[in-house]
């Protein structure tokens, strides 16, 4: 395991040295100006804008004209015009459709476009559309990575050491089995149990030589004894026997013998006791026993008393305890610790997650991808921005990054940008001479803040102003709110007008009855042949079209007759 963390390493250092020493894999990006774009489907077209200008639809149901447009902002219809920004791209029919809301959603669609010279076997493309949904709204969308086979084979490769290396950390429930030294263990144990019958055997030493000691001192002292009891039994004899002689002679001459005995048994007795061979006793005790086999005296212990220690479980978890490879533990552990640094180490450029699409590039070829997102609709949202962002990384850590790409617009459509502004002038005041900016009355600051709320789609707050003036803007609250009944009560006692029977047509095609939907519907086109170029935005009435024979023709017959019109 320490080698191969030292040669990761090393290897990691050599590719690091090598990467420095020549020059970087990205270097003729630097020489060339081409950039990956995003660009909005028919681009090439040139349906594409310049700075600062407005953009308005034609009459026609298939194309758009870039027109100047001298309508102040406040009375433009959003859906139909589009303000440029940085660089802004026309927004033709079938590119608007991409944005109506269906189901408080919206879908994005745009090609996200790289030249070939940007593609390379050994680099990563990395092309993230970042959106812009308002003043403090902005994120990035999932990413389009393009990967060259060198690329995603070192990437690959690198995954793998990378996975050696974690496998090859030890959890410490498996150190028992990893790290622990059985050979020192066992020369451990071996040498503890040596110690035992050391100990064992220098007792057992002892204890023989002291009884060989105690045996030939018994002996000794027995002999010795023996010798008094003999030489005291000697003297006694002859004592005995100079009595005997001693009466004898007196018996015979007649002379008195009384206490002859008692004087005879005076002088053994003095002899006896004055003599020390004749009085000596020799006998074992501590005193006389010799300091190193005091304690075995005094104590009495025999052979069999001799204790031992011996060898248990506890001695040898208490050996094992402390015999691992603590040196293998140490790089072990550092390298459990350094598992974030060790990965940023051996994979320098790792997958991305949650990617739009990850494919592997072709050199050579331009590389177009048709990018589709699903997106939220939040209250107040008109206009979205959408730009690309782009990081080109090589095999050998060098980048580039493009100049900034162009930026697309989309104009999120919904039925509140059929919102009426005309009943607000019956709420104006006379206005002073050379005055151009309209007054109204405090119903009609009140009104006008309805169609705010209406327009920036927060119908719940809209409704309670709308409703104290009922009108075509009320029905369409109601509409936009579900309140769809209400919503027809309320058009059925409106003057005729192209809006209203466009209204009638959404709210019929909602309610599921699609004749009367389609009715109100070529009502409304004939009244304002403009109203055609609004259906694709309105997927209620759009998805009508297919469902009738005849019907995509007639809406065709009635653009086109105001397109003649107007020519």
């Amino acid at each position: 395991m320490k080698f191969r963390f030292l040669s990761i390493c090393v290897v990691a250092c050599l590719v690091l040295s090598c990467s420095t020493s020549r020059e970087p894999k990205t270097m003729r990006l630097f020489m060339q100006s081409k950039r990956p774009n995003i660009v909005l489907p028919y681009a090439e077209n040139g349906n594409v804008g310049t700075a600062s200008e407005k953009i308005s639809f034609t009459q026609t149901s298939d194309t758009v004209r870039v027109e100047p447009d001298s309508i102040p902002e406040a009375d433009e219809d959003v859906w139909k015009t589009v303000q440029l920004d940085r660089v802004d791209v026309v927004a033709a029919r079938t590119v608007i459709k991409q944005v109506v809301m269906r189901d408080e959603a919206i879908w994005l669609e745009f090609d996200v476009k790289v030249p070939a010279v940007l593609i390379d076997n050994s680099w990563r493309v990395t092309l993230t559309p970042q959106l812009n949904a308002g003043d403090t709204i902005e994120f990035p969308l999932p990413p389009v990575v393009l990967a060259g086979e060198e690329f995603t084979r070192m990437q690959e490769e690198n995954y793998k050491d990378y996975d050696l290396f974690l496998k090859g950390i030890i959890p410490p429930s498996a150190y028992d089995s990893a790290y622990l030294d059985r050979k020192g263990i066992a020369r451990d144990i071996t040498d503890r149990q040596e110690l035992f019958y050391d100990i064992y055997e220098k007792e057992r030493d002892r204890q023989i030589a002291y009884e060989k000691w105690k045996k030939m001192t018994i002996d000794r002292q027995n002999y010795f004894n023996m010798k008094k009891n003999a030489k005291r039994t000697k003297l006694y004899h002859r004592m005995e026997r100079k009595r005997i002689n001693e009466r004898v002679k007196r018996y015979v001459t007649g002379a008195d013998t009384t206490g002859l005995a008692a004087e005879y048994n005076r002088k053994y007795n003095k002899q006896k006791n004055l003599f020390p061979m004749y009085r000596m006793e020799r006998t074992l005790t501590a005193k006389n026993v010799p300091s190193k086999y005091r304690d075995l005296y005094v104590s009495g212990r025999t052979m069999s008393g001799i204790g031992n220690f011996a060898f248990t479980a506890a001695d040898s978890v208490e050996i094992s305890r402390h015999r691992y490879f603590f040196d293998k533990i140490a790089l072990n552990e550092m390298n459990d610790r350094n598992r974030d640094l060790m990965n940023t180490r051996m994979i320098p450029l790792p997958y991305i997650d949650s990617v739009k699409v990850r494919e592997t590039s072709v050199p050579g070829k331009d590389y177009t991808y048709s990018y589709w997102h699903k997106l939220p609709v939040t209250e107040g949202m008109k206009k979205l921005r959408v730009w690309l962002d782009c990081i080109v990384e090589a095999t050998d850590l060098s980048t580039w990054t493009p100049a900034p790409s162009d930026t697309l617009m989309f104009v999120v459509a919904s039925l509140s940008d059929l919102v009426d502004n005309a009943p607000l002038q019956q709420f104006a005041l006379e206005s002073s001479l050379g005055d151009s900016v309209p007054t109204y009355t405090s119903q009609g600051e009140s009104y006008k803040e309805g169609l705010r709320l209406l327009q920036e789609r927060q119908y719940r707050e809209a409704l309670p102003l709308l409703e104290k003036h009922p009108d075509y803007n009320t029905a369409l609250c109601l509409t936009q709110l579900g309140y769809h009944d209400a919503a027809v009560d309320l058009l059925v006692q409106l003057p005729s007008s192209a809006r209203k029977e466009y209204l009638h047509a959404v709210i019929c095609a909602r309610l599921k009855e699609k004749e009367e939907a389609v009715e109100h519907m070529l009502t409304a086109c004939r009244m304002d042949p403009d109203l055609v170029l609004r259906i694709p935005l309105d997927p209620e009435l759009s998805e009508l079209i297919p469902q009738f024979i005849g019907l995509r023709l007639e809406l065709d017959n009635i653009a086109s007759g105001q397109q003649k019109q107007n020519i």
